[in-house]
């Protein structure tokens, strides 16, 4: 419940919707359908506003400006929005505080002013889901230029790529992230061994010793920490007794409905970010990956320091080169979707075909799911050659030997 803090300071001031904000954010990387100016880009445009200062709330830790506590980009939405409204004629909302607690938390979008492609299926969406950003409100976040380079392009994971890139190993860069992927949790003697695992790169330790934080008293049950069985990831006390999962399919199928209790003394966690931004996203990676080798395939991760997520041989030389998409929305997923790199030849990651690959539950329920990502993918167009599928249809698609391959992170 991360606007809980902030609340009572924002309903306190009545933060009035008309003070000024100094500049205006232009989200190149949204889908923009009907033309700058149009009805369906400026509500994409205050859509994108909205959800990452809201995003931007959620890390807020305790510094308070007192004229204005709290994200330009919010300021900015309630701004737009409130234009919206008096040409609908209809209330706007009476400041920062009633459009957090009243708009994003309790009405649908489809009760906003605002004008979107039917594809967008934004209808009966929230931004916030018990007082947290919905996973529909990331989405939006990730779909402009600027945020995502906040978010995945960070100094961390910058400075990763530029010593291994110096290094001539872009192994490390795909061992970092399996590593955050795979073990959200380490004990006290797994960190010591982990750090050591490159003794070469004196770097290595210092990535883990900022991507990893001491388990916080708060954060313990009786000296344990809590991890859910599936996903492996930490889990976080609600404030009624409960433990909640940060992964969506965690909560929708109860898989953490029984969690695994591990040794709090000594014990390191995954930094809350890189659990959001890498472990979480990650996963479907990696199971795709051991999904693969399971086949016989050997799975190079992350070649070209993430150029693709995976890059599958088999002894015969059939290859396959993959990006796996974990998005709900196929609309903004679309809009994200890069040029696939052209390795071929005796290119050590060379592959014959290209996949965008979704996991199955994202297209359960969302109809035409992969016809609407198909359809507004402008990289899809340029590059005929990729194809998109399931994340279980592509693995009984592949080559299956009868023997296992191997997960693996270099050439």
């Amino acid at each position: 419940m991360f606007l809980a803090r902030r609340e009572s300071v924002l309903h306190a001031k009545g933060w009035s919707s008309t003070v000024s904000v100094g500049s205006v954010l232009i989200f190149e990387g949204l889908p923009n359908h009907g033309g700058r100016g149009s009805p369906e880009r400026e509500s994409e445009v205050l859509l994108s506003l909205v959800a990452s200062g809201l995003v931007s709330l959620s890390s807020w830790r305790g510094r308070v400006d007192r004229r204005r506590p709290y994200d330009d980009r919010l300021q900015l939405g309630v701004d737009r929005l409130s234009v919206a409204c008096a040409r609908r004629g209809l209330p706007a909302p009476t400041g920062v505080g009633d459009f957090v607690w009243e708009w994003c938390a309790r009405r649908p979008m489809r009760e906003w002013p605002l004008v979107f492609d039917p594809d967008a299926q934004v209808d009966g969406e929230l931004l916030l889901i018990d007082s947290s950003p919905s996973e529909f409100c990331q989405e939006w976040v990730r779909a402009s230029r600027d945020v995502v380079a906040d978010v995945h392009e960070s100094a961390l994971v910058n400075h990763v790529k530029d010593v291994a890139k110096a290094l001539g190993r872009p192994d490390l860069y795909a061992h970092w992230r399996m590593l955050l992927t795979g073990r959200t949790v380490l004990s006290a003697m797994e960190m010591v061994q982990q750090k050591n695992r490159f003794l070469d790169v004196p770097s290595w330790a210092v990535w883990l010793d900022e991507s990893y934080e001491p388990v916080p008293p708060e954060s313990t049950l009786n000296g344990k920490i809590v991890v859910c069985r599936r996903c492996r990831q930490w889990m976080s006390p609600d404030g009624d007794g409960q433990w909640t999962c940060p992964s969506w399919r965690c909560a929708a199928y109860r898989f953490g409905s029984v969690p695994e209790l591990k040794p709090a003394d000594g014990a390191h966690r995954l930094r809350a970010d890189l659990v959001g931004y890498i472990a979480l996203p990650g996963r479907p990676e990696l199971e795709f990956a051991e999904g693969l080798a399971a086949r016989g395939a050997r799975v190079v991760m992350y070649p070209g320091f993430d150029a693709l997520d995976a890059v599958a041989t088999w002894p015969d030389g059939y290859a396959i080169g993959v990006d796996v998409k974990d998005w709900r929305n196929p609309f903004l997923l679309a809009r994200s979707i890069k040029k696939f790199p052209d390795w071929s030849g005796k290119h050590p990651y060379a592959y014959s075909k290209g996949f965008i690959a979704v996991p199955q539950d994202r297209t359960r329920g969302r109809d035409g799911y992969l016809r609407i990502l198909r359809k507004h993918s402008s990289a899809l167009h340029d590059q005929p050659h990729v194809q998109v599928a399931t994340v279980e249809e592509l693995i009984q698609r592949c080559p299956s030997l009868g023997a296992p391959g191997e997960v693996t992170c270099g050439p």
